[in-house]
């Protein structure tokens, strides 16, 4: 065996130089941004990346291509504004929760927990305060749960887009109906240049939105009161018109060969480059409590947009229930106070280096070179690019995709990391959105632990879609929960 990881390892090493001398790097980097990239982004192409023992890069390359393309400014506002969106294409009654979609406005919603297709998972990866049953059971009930809220006590935002080559593909077969995607073959694919963009919004001052951020002038919010212990939208009223700044933004797409999606995830960076929506932790979590270290403390002495300032780690990454956040919210300011000071969910990063397997807690070293060869590209071509504030956090994608088929769960055995050769998933399978799936790292632990291809359940057991290929988007099982 060690035989067969030295080769690999080998393999690997001469793979890095191979795709050094075939690319023409941006300064030294080991994995260089395109020239071309910036400032007028060219159209992805979707090409088919190669599997290990070619370096990562190849696959977090076509991820900044990716956000670069989809958050370009189009007449003041990112490009994907004007893509469709779960409204668009399968109707408004699909997506109640989002404020009522105006001409030229971003329509978001609030931002609650997320769970699983198979709503009977109930094995835990790492210990922490939410476990999958606890917010799978929350997911599909009226109200929100575990709504994400800043340090101003503005809950987090959120909104969907596809672009025209996933909506034409719903078009073309059919997907219009409850029925018509119940019934679709189980080994129906998304095609090739399929992607899927998630987007989270935090609301700023109109008068002086930061100038560092991709800002939104005009976003249709939704109006939300209180209903008995919960939160609802209130539906009598008409949607807020807010300026809102974009934290983090999730890109997921389809490159030939990878029905899958490749998983990507980008966040808000400071000046520096830093990312600064939360802290990370200083060490991975321990298997027995789930502590950073297996010790408890605070994450940080500094105050972050997702974190308050010396919060310990056993307080953080835990949602409000819905009865606490209910006798919180002020409906006259749309937020959140106790004793007339705002109230907040305090986030860190579970697994600095967005791993789940191993010590360590670097990030990758693919995209530690691609972000710094970015920050150069824009200083050199595009100084002012509101793109400039983010970063790529990781992405995750099948190393084998031909393994992809229906009902199947998408994860690599207990213990295994990404860069072994025997591993199905590959890139970071310790990542999240800390502006997203921050209450669910500790037991969904990256987006294939929620999306794959087994059959949807509602929180009671039922079936409600049989497994398929599909079921790897959310966008479907959406539809059909919506669905009346």
């Amino acid at each position: 065996m060690d035989t067969i990881v030295f080769r690999f390892i080998n393999l690997r090493a001469a793979a890095t130089i191979a795709f050094a001398l075939l690319f023409p790097t941006l300064g030294c980097a080991d994995c260089p941004a395109e020239s071309q990239w910036l400032p007028n982004t060219p159209a992805p192409a979707f090409d088919r990346p190669p599997p290990h023992p070619e370096p990562d890069c190849v696959f977090y390359k076509p991820a900044w291509h990716n956000f670069l393309f989809a958050a370009r400014p189009v007449n003041g506002n990112p490009a994907f504004l004007s893509y469709p969106t779960i409204g668009d294409v399968f109707g408004p009654q699909i997506a109640p929760q989002f404020a009522a979609k105006r001409p030229n406005l971003l329509a978001v919603a609030p931002r609650g927990l997320k769970g699983s297709n198979n709503f009977d998972v109930a094995t835990v990866r790492i210990p922490g305060p939410n476990d999958p049953g606890s917010i799978n059971a929350g997911v599909r009930q009226a109200g929100f749960a575990g709504l994400l809220i800043d340090q101003d006590g503005q809950p987090i935002f959120y909104a969907i887009h596809i672009n025209q080559t996933f909506a034409e593909f719903v078009s073309a077969k059919k997907l219009t109906t409850k029925a018509a995607v119940q019934s679709a073959d189980p080994e129906l694919e998304l095609p090739k240049g399929a992607v899927e963009l998630k987007s989270a919004w935090r609301v700023v001052p109109k008068n002086n939105p930061p100038a560092d951020y991709i800002t939104v002038a005009e976003a249709s919010v939704p109006t939300l009161k209180r209903d008995g212990s919960k939160l609802v939208v209130d539906e009598t009223a008409p949607p807020r018109t807010e300026t809102v700044a974009l934290l983090a933004l999730h890109v997921v797409f389809i490159p030939e060969g990878h029905p899958e999606f490749v998983w990507a995830t980008f966040e808000h960076v400071d000046g520096n480059g830093i990312r600064d929506l939360a802290p990370a932790a200083a060490a991975q979590p321990s298997v027995e409590n789930g502590l950073p270290g297996g010790l408890d403390g605070p994450i940080s002495t500094q105050d972050f947009v997702l974190y308050k300032s010396g919060t310990i780690a056993s307080a953080a990454n835990q949602f409000l229930t819905e009865a606490a956040m209910a006798a919180a919210f002020d409906e006259k300011s749309q937020t959140f106070t106790t004793g007339g000071k705002p109230i907040q969910t305090s986030i860190y990063r579970m697994f600095p280096g967005s791993k789940s397997v191993g010590t360590g807690t670097d990030e990758d070293g693919d995209i530690v070179d691609l972000n710094k060869s970015m920050t150069a590209l824009f200083a050199k071509s595009a100084p002012n690019d509101a793109r400039r504030n983010y970063r790529l956090v990781g992405a995750i994608w099948m190393d084998k995709p031909d393994q992809f088929k229906t009902n199947m769960s998408i994860a690599n055995p207990a213990g295994m990391d990404t860069d072994n050769p025997a591993a199905i998933v590959a890139g970071e399978d310790g990542l999240s959105s800390l502006a997203m799936e921050s209450f669910t790292q500790n037991s969904f632990v990256n987006c294939f632990s929620c999306h794959d291809t087994q059959a949807v359940t509602d929180n009671s057991g039922s079936v409600i879609l049989q497994a398929k290929k599909l079921n790897v988007s959310h966008i479907f099982s959406k539809f059909v929960v919506d669905s009346k």
